[in-house]
């Protein structure tokens, strides 16, 4: 073999080698990505998780406000029917038909309060499922396989082979003397 011959076939021998360290590069890249990508989708997750449970604190403080102010309403209808009744001196039936009245009032107010914030926790908490099932499919679990060692090393004995069968050394031939 010459040496022209050597280089050519080092050189071939050593493409599958170069290749393999590309692709090994490539793979640890890719795999990167893939991670970067999936810590961006539970970043945004977490993110909208944060602002579901700020409007349920949100929904928590309006139920509590609006419960006090039921009350309080409630306490001074009473108090201005019994103030009314006394300074018009009327007792008896029709005061109490008054005040049931009002505490039935108070009772349906409540009673749509507690069914506007059952329905905005119910709400909440659909939309809770929904970022979480939202996340589950966003994540890529695909598996990235790096490159083969032993495709390497099959493809570096197949370039050596075709070296040495296109390059082998012809024996010369013995002349007659």
């Amino acid at each position: 073999m010459t040496v022209q011959a050597i280089i050519a076939g080092a050189s071939d021998i050593g493409k599958p080698f170069t290749d393999f360290l590309v692709a090994r590069e490539r793979n640890k890249l890719d795999k990167e990505m893939q991670r970067h990508r999936n810590a961006v989708t539970g970043i945004s997750s977490n993110l909208q998780r944060n602002a579901t449970t700020l409007q349920e604190i949100d929904v928590r403080q309006a139920n509590r406000r609006t419960d006090q102010t039921i009350q309080t309403r409630a306490m001074q209808d009473q108090a201005s029917a019994e103030v009314s009744a006394a300074a018009a001196g009327v007792t008896g039936g029709s005061v109490q038909a008054v005040m049931r009245g009002l505490k039935r009032s108070e009772l349906n107010a409540q009673h749509a309060r507690i069914d506007g914030t059952e329905n905005a926790y119910q709400t909440l908490g659909q939309q809770r499922k929904n970022i979480n099932i939202s996340q589950i499919f966003q994540t890529d679990n695909t598996v990235l396989p790096g490159p083969s060692v032993s495709a390497l090393l099959l493809s570096m004995g197949t370039a050596a082979y075709d070296v040495y069968s296109t390059h082998k050394a012809k024996k010369p031939k013995e002349t007659e003397e």
